[in-house]
C-alpha cells in the first residue's frame, strides 16, 4: 500500500528572533505507515544544500542514527518510500 507522505517544515537557518524566517534545513515526515515517523535534515546547511540526511522514528520511539547524503530533501524523500513500499 502507497502511504500519503508529507513534508512539514521544522528548522530554519537564520538570525535573529524570526521563527520560520530563514532557509529551511529540517523537515518532519508524516504519513507514514504502523505509527512510524521520521525527520529529514540537510547537514550542509546554510552553506551547501545538498546534504540530506534521514532519521526514523518508530513507534516506541525509538530512533535511528541520521543515514545518508541525499542531493535534496526530495531525493531523501523518494529513498524513504521506497524502504516502505
Amino acid at each position: 500500500m502507497q502511504y500519503p507522505y508529507t513534508l512539514h517544515e521544522d528548522a530554519w537557518s537564520g538570525e535573529g528572533p524570526v521563527f520560520a524566517g530563514g532557509q529551511v534545513i529540517g523537515y518532519r515526515v508524516s504519513g507514514m505507515p504502523n505509527g512510524k515517523a521520521a525527520r529529514i535534515a540537510n547537514f550542509g546547511a546554510p552553506n551547501r544544500k545538498d546534504d540530506w540526511c534521514v532519521m526514523r522514528i518508530n513507534a516506541d520511539n525509538t530512533q535511528t542514527d541520521w543515514v545518508g547524503h541525499y542531493g535534496s530533501v526530495e531525493e531523501a524523500l523518494a529513498v524513504l518510500q521506497e524502504v516502505y513500499q
